[in-house]
């Protein structure tokens, strides 16, 4: 019983939009690619980084709201140390969020 509440629980944060604060991590990647996609009135900025694709859009209980100046800032060809949260879910074409980046500087 506690693991059937504990999954509708997981389901329910992740249904209104609460997966996108979690799961913090640090990812290192290369930038290949990068476009801008348009739902509706909405943008959503794509990044593909090794392979995997992440987005960058606005949170605004993280106070973050320079999602235009992150997607800016990324270059193709770079290589860059990624923060991200959330989750990857193909089945709902979600992606993790980047929120932070440092480019790794070649020697």
């Amino acid at each position: 019983m506690k693991n059937k509440i504990l999954i509708l629980i997981v389901m329910i944060l992740m249904c209104t939009g609460c997966a996108e604060y979690l799961n913090e991590q640090r990812i290192t990647c290369t930038v290949n690619d990068k476009w801008i996609k348009r739902y509706d009135d909405n943008d959503v900025y794509l990044i593909s980084c090794d392979d995997e694709i992440y987005k960058i859009e606005d949170l605004f209980y993280k106070g973050k709201f320079n999602s235009s100046n992150l997607y800016a800032g990324l270059k193709k060809g770079k290589k860059y140390e990624i923060v991200v949260t959330g989750y990857r879910l193909p089945f709902l074409s979600e992606y993790q969020n980047i929120n932070k980046y440092k480019e790794i500087k070649r020697s």
